[in-house]
Formats: structure tokens, C-alpha cells, sequence
């Protein structure tokens, strides 16, 4: 692989100035590259090379960063999609190529410190094809070279599902990954309960993993603009706790790694848009408390046609979806229709709060530990369902609309009249 580097100097950061190159991939696209010194350099501190998906331009990155440094870490920031002057959507960062990390990680390879790169949610998927396109084609010893690990917070790596309530799958470069991965995990997160799976699949070739749970947070935690006391203290302990997993992680001498050579090509999905019709299958049960502590049994709720709605309230889609919620439910007889939604993982105190500020006509549970929407493979805010009032799922949502149009409201009477 053949690269060009050009230089340029900016002031991205208050505490330090940030000075950039670019590579040249083979197949012909720029990644520009922005680098971050260490306030004070420490031989023993690896190169951290950070792939992001459009916050770098955040005060709490930028934030971040600064302390990096200040701890003795040299940091390279990547946006591919902005290198490439992409639009940045889901779909899009879903079909880029490994060739723009390859190109940072055989650079990379050439400098004297041993290196880690570190992604976030989606790009880890980019991340993983361009370090198995980096070891297939540069052969480093070991198939790592100088890189200690590879850090993944709160990966995403699964192809989009085309209607709420479709298990997702993972890409086949999941399987045919091998790397020392650590996967740095919120208790809260979005893919908490799928972590077995995503362990079993990284294995399939000899990756060596290392899981690190941070309490009660959510994904993003450390990048958010609204973050809770508990998310702003993990944060500040972000770079301690850096460290102390490398330190864990540590990969032993005797270890060497080898990608699948081959892999198939991955079909991109697209989530379908609206009220999306689907074979009818039975709603999932369960049981679970108001933020008052009354408990509601799912199946309680037959006779009736149900809304079914998974929701958070730091979700904006979510939030400006429930005012023709409100509206739709007025439209029907509570006798034969209802809405029921299921904030997920929020505290009962904070979704008072939050109904003191809303107005919201209809139950709002509480899935405290994200299980009930794992079990209806949740994987995005909001997501609904249209229940018969036999207990059979007709449609799903995976999107926030508006739910007082009058098709919709059509299709509701008609549930009800075919019961």
C-alpha cells in the first residue's frame, strides 16, 4: 500500500494544537488524520487511534482528548466520513470499505510507539474490516504488529433490521474477525443482553477478548450532552480506567492471529419506513412496574387492540411522537383500544420528572434492565407494534410518525372490527 502525506496546522483544542496529514488509499480516497501530542510524552503510553462517527467536534471529546494527553497518550482522530465528504447516515457508515483504516494502521505500523485503535458504536464495524484487510495485506508479525489491542465501546455491528421486532444479525466480518478486542460495555446499553452472542461470534477465529462492564450508564455516556451525575463521574474516571484495562488485557507472547481469507459480501439493509405489515405472530408477555410501582401484566391487556410502544425520554423522535399518541388514543374506545409503552432502562424518578414537563395519556412501565426490550429485539427509539386483541403482533414501527393520520387510525378499526 502506497500513501502521500501532506501537512497542515489548525487549532481544533484549546489545550493543544492539533496538526494533520493525509493518506492516500488504494483505492484512491483521502483520510485526513488529525493528531493530538501528549501534553508530556510517555514512551510507555500507546498511540491511540480513534475512529469517530461526527462528534469530534463536541466539547465533551474534544474534553476528552485533552485529558488523553494530558495522561501521556498521543491520539490520531479519524471521521471517514468526513475524509470522504460522505453524508452521515447509518446506511453510509454501514458500507464503507477497511481500506481507510488499513491505510492509518500500516502508517501506524511505521512509527516508533506500539498503537490501539478505538472506535464507538457503528464505526467499529469499519474498524474491524480495515485491521483484517491491514493483516492480510501487510502480514504483520504476529498478525498485530505493534498494536496492543483494539478497543471497541459499545460496538454496533450489526446490519440494520428491516422492521422493529426482526432480530438483528451480525456482519460476517464479526466471525471472521481475529484480534485482541476489549468491548467496553454500559450496564445500560442498547446490546447488553446480546453480548453472549457477539462474544461466540468474535471467537469463531481465535480472538482474544476482554469484556469490561461500566455501571449503570448508557452508551455514549462519556460523549453526551445531557449526561447524569453517575454518566459524568464514569467519564471523569474514563482515563484511570483506560488504563487498568489494557492492563488486563495484556495479550500474551505465544499468541498469534489470523483473519477468515475469505469472506462473503455483506448485503446492506435498510429499515422499512411507516407501518409496516408483518406475518402475525404472538406478543411476547411480561410484567412490569409504573414509575409508581404498580405492576402490569402484559397479557391483562387482551380483548382489546394495543399500541405497543418501546421509548426513552433522552429519544427526541420519541418525545415528539406522543402528543398524536394522545390524540390517536382519544380517537378510539378505551374498552377497545390502548396504548402502552415501555420506557427503556430509565428510573421511575426520572420519567416522573419527565411526565411533570410531558403530557402523556397512557401507561408508561419501566424496563429497568432492558430484558423486555431484548425479548422484542429493541435496537432503536422508538419502535412499536399494533397487537390484536387476540395477543397477535400485526405491525411494527421503527420509527417515530404520526399516529392520529388517518390511515393509520383505519387500520386500528379495522383490528378491531375483525375481532
Amino acid at each position: 500500500m502506497h500513501y502521500l502525506i501532506g501537512l497542515c496546522f489548525s487549532l481544533l483544542l484549546s489545550a493543544a494544537q492539533a496538526e494533520s496529514f493525509y493518506l492516500d488509499t488504494d483505492s484512491g480516497e483521502e483520510v485526513t488524520v488529525h493528531q493530538y501530542p501528549a501534553t508530556f510524552s510517555d514512551r510507555n503510553k500507546p498511540l491511540l487511534i480513534w475512529f469517530t462517527e461526527g462528534y469530534a467536534e463536541r466539547n465533551s471529546f474534544k474534553q476528552l482528548i485533552t485529558r488523553f494527553n494530558d495522561a501521556g497518550y498521543d491520539i490520531w482522530q479519524i471521521d471517514l466520513l468526513e475524509s470522504y465528504f460522505i453524508e452521515r447516515t447509518p446506511t453510509n457508515i454501514r458500507k464503507l470499505k477497511g481500506d481507510g483504516v488499513a491505510a492509518v494502521l500500516e502508517h501506524a505500523q511505521q512509527q516508533a510507539k506500539a498503537f490501539i485503535p478505538v472506535s464507538t458504536g457503528r464505526m467499529s464495524l469499519i474498524l474491524l474490516r480495515g485491521l483484517r484487510q491491514w493483516q492480510l495485506a501487510e502480514q504483520p508479525q504476529k498478525g498485530v504488529g505493534k498494536m496492543q489491542q483494539t478497543v471497541l465501546f459499545f460496538p454496533n455491528l450489526y446490519n440494520a433490521p428491516e422492521k422493529a421486532g426482526d432480530a438483528p444479525e451480525f456482519f460476517p466480518i464479526v466471525s471472521a474477525s481475529s484480534l485482541p478486542i476489549t468491548v467496553v460495555q454500559p450496564s445500560e446499553g442498547t446490546f447488553k443482553w446480546k453480548l453472549p452472542e457477539l462474544v461466540d461470534a468474535l471467537q469463531q477465529h481465535n480472538s482474544r477478548i476482554t469484556l469490561v462492564s461500566v455501571p449503570k450508564v448508557r452508551d455514549w455516556y462519556f460523549l453526551r450532552r445531557s449526561a447524569n451525575e453517575i454518566e459524568k463521574q464514569a467519564s471523569e474516571k474514563l482515563i484511570d480506567d483506560f488504563g487498568k484495562w489494557l492492563a488486563v488485557a495484556t495479550e500474551q507472547s505465544d499468541n498469534k492471529f489470523q483473519p477468515q481469507a475469505e469472506i462473503k459480501a455483506a448485503q446492506i439493509t435498510t429499515g422499512k419506513k411507516g407501518l409496516v405489515p408483518i406475518q402475525a405472530r404472538s406478543a411476547t408477555d411480561f410484567e412490569l412496574q409504573d414509575t409508581f410501582g404498580k405492576s402490569l401484566k402484559f397479557s391483562d391487556k387482551r380483548g382489546k387492540v394495543i399500541l405497543l410502544n418501546f421509548w426513552a425520554s433522552w429519544c427526541p423522535p420519541c418525545v415528539k411522537e406522543i402528543p398524536s399518541m394522545n390524540r390517536l388514543a382519544e380517537s378510539f374506545d378505551a374498552e377497545k383500544f390502548e396504548i402502552v409503552s415501555v420506557n427503556f432502562k430509565e428510573s421511575p424518578q426520572t420519567i416522573r420528572e419527565f411526565l411533570k414537563k410531558v403530557k402523556v395519556d397512557f401507561p408508561v412501565l419501566i424496563d429497568q434492565d432492558g430484558k423486555t426490550s431484548a425479548e422484542y429485539e429493541i435496537f432503536s427509539f422508538p419502535s412499536s407494534f399494533l397487537i390484536d386483541a387476540n395477543g397477535q403482533i400485526h405491525y411494527s414501527v421503527n420509527a417515530a410518525i404520526e399516529w392520529d393520520n388517518e390511515q393509520i387510525k383505519q387500520q386500528i378499526q379495522t383490528l378491531i372490527d375483525d375481532n
